[in-house]
């Protein structure tokens, strides 16, 4: 009886270590956008005169930015939970530009209130890339494509 159940303890073992096909993990955070033709550059700092004005295409470890006419690609270290749905951006920055290591503060939440803790997080910057938001898209989604040349075509 023991060495049965012992064996049937080991197999169970083996089993969940035996690794299936297909259980390869998505890429994270900038090599998602390997391939993309909206990353450009990688920089080391965005320095904004005025203020971001806009940010948006959020994921739990990346977003984008807009300063004025330039726009970048934002990746933060691990992953900043209420990053993928924040309505609210602050920048904590030592100096008047966005280096690595620098913080953003966001928040799921217009008016984060003291008893949600988790709708506001720190994320910590960890690399920064120029971004072309009109280079066309690899995803190569026909929705976007054909309202893109819906909208060229009836300024020609």
């Amino acid at each position: 009886m023991r060495l049965s159940l012992t064996l049937a303890t080991a197999m169970i073992a083996l089993a969940g270590c035996a690794s299936t096909e297909g259980s390869e993990r998505d890429p994270t955070g900038v090599a998602k956008y390997a391939d993309d033709p909206r990353l450009g550059e990688k920089v080391d700092r965005i320095c904004f005169a005025g203020n971001i004005d806009s940010f948006g295409d959020n994921t739990r470890d990346t977003f984008t930015v807009r300063e004025g006419r330039d726009h970048y690609l934002i990746e933060v270290f691990g992953t900043c939970t209420p990053l993928e749905h924040a309505v609210t951006m602050k920048i904590d920055a030592s100096t008047s530009c966005l280096t690595n290591g620098d913080r953003i503060v966001v928040s799921d939440s217009l008016m984060p209130q003291r008893n949600q803790p988790f709708s506001t997080a720190r994320c910590v910057v960890k690399s920064m890339y120029k971004w072309d938001p009109k280079a066309e898209n690899s995803d190569g989604d026909p929705e976007e494509d054909s309202m893109e040349s819906e909208v060229s075509s009836e300024e020609s």
